[in-house]
């Protein structure tokens, strides 16, 4: 029943860079009746998968934080403080930020990783770069035998992007090897 409210809800029109209260209290329900959801499912709106079909990037917004919060909270059965409700949107606020999975053949891949953030064809540089230097070791079958997992987190400033564009996000490795995530903030919330 909850996944046929949110099939047919109406789509964002853009990601909310502030939150009304009316925002506030839907990211608190989406979390809270997401409790026995599972992550991929669940954060679907705000993530992206590459080319390749293993490697993604999510995009953490304002109402995904307070929403994932609220899930977390719902799990642990209890309710968000107020505080903690003010709390956990600052940490998106005025920023884009993204947590990527890559993989990659040694536990430090991903130590001189670069980011950058495409809008309107100009690069945008991160604020903060935080590549994962200690990969865990990771089995994917047999399309890739020998494999690390890396969580890395990238940040960008969000004060000449709107809200309702799309955004491509750029991680390059040192040999130039490049693996894109588009982002249409336009249907996110």
């Amino acid at each position: 029943m909850i996944f046929l409210f949110f099939a047919f809800s109406e789509k964002a029109h853009a990601v909310y860079y502030s939150l009304s209260d009316e925002q506030i209290r839907q990211a608190i329900e989406y979390g809270e009746n997401s409790k026995d959801t599972d992550y991929f499912a669940f954060l679907d709106e705000w993530t992206t998968v590459a080319g390749d079909g293993y490697e993604w990037a999510t995009l953490n917004t304002k109402f995904s934080l307070l929403a994932y919060e609220a899930k977390q909270a719902a799990l642990e059965s209890r309710k968000l403080t107020q505080t903690e409700i003010i709390q956990f949107p600052l940490e998106a606020e005025d920023i884009l930020s993204f947590h990527v999975v890559l993989y990659g053949n040694s536990s430090d891949f991903t130590k001189d990783y670069h980011a950058v953030l495409l809008y309107k064809n100009k690069p945008i540089q991160p604020i903060i770069v935080q590549n994962d230097t200690h990969a865990k070791p990771a089995n994917l079958g047999v399309r890739i035998s020998t494999s690390y997992r890396a969580i890395c987190k990238y940040e960008f400033p969000n004060y000449y992007v709107e809200s309702d564009a799309e955004v491509i996000l750029i991680i390059i490795s040192p040999s130039n090897k490049e693996r894109r995530f588009a982002f249409k903030l336009g249907e996110m919330r």
